[in-house]
């Protein structure tokens, strides 16, 4: 199943960066990863830069994702955005990316359920649901 929908993945640890983008992938999405900001822009650069949503950890070296979000907010607009991270929603960091951002969030650990409920969300292919469903015990 493949659809039109391009995610950027930005993950700084590999293991969960890898599960993460072969899940995306089972689910028809195009996945482009990286493990910086850096990383990123020059993938999404040689792919044409078309990107529905970015997935990024809230925490990344150097820029960090949501200084990240910003910039690519400036080139697109219309981006939709997921952070993903191992602090709680309720934490200040967290609560200032999504309400300045109008981002999702999708809390760490999460099950592999979780997360395609989550982009799903994001991308506005169903509903918007409460932060707490999206998280879960392990992946």
């Amino acid at each position: 199943m493949q659809t039109s929908k391009t995610i950027l993945l930005v993950e700084d640890d590999a293991q969960l960066r890898g599960l993460v983008k072969k899940s995306l992938e089972l689910g028809g999405y195009t996945v482009i990863e990286a493990e910086d900001s850096t990383v990123a822009n020059a993938r999404a650069r040689m792919r044409g830069g078309i990107i529905d949503m970015i997935l990024a950890d809230i925490n990344l070296p150097g820029l960090t994702g949501g200084e990240y979000a910003d910039y690519l907010k400036t080139i697109n607009p219309n981006l939709r955005i997921l952070y993903m991270s191992g602090a709680p929603v309720e934490d200040k960091e967290v609560l200032q990316h999504l309400r300045w951002k109008k981002a999702s969030f999708l809390a760490k650990p999460f099950t592999l359920e979780a997360l395609d409920l989550a982009v799903k969300r994001a991308l506005g292919q169903l509903p918007a649901g409460p932060p707490e469903e999206e998280g879960g015990p392990g992946h």
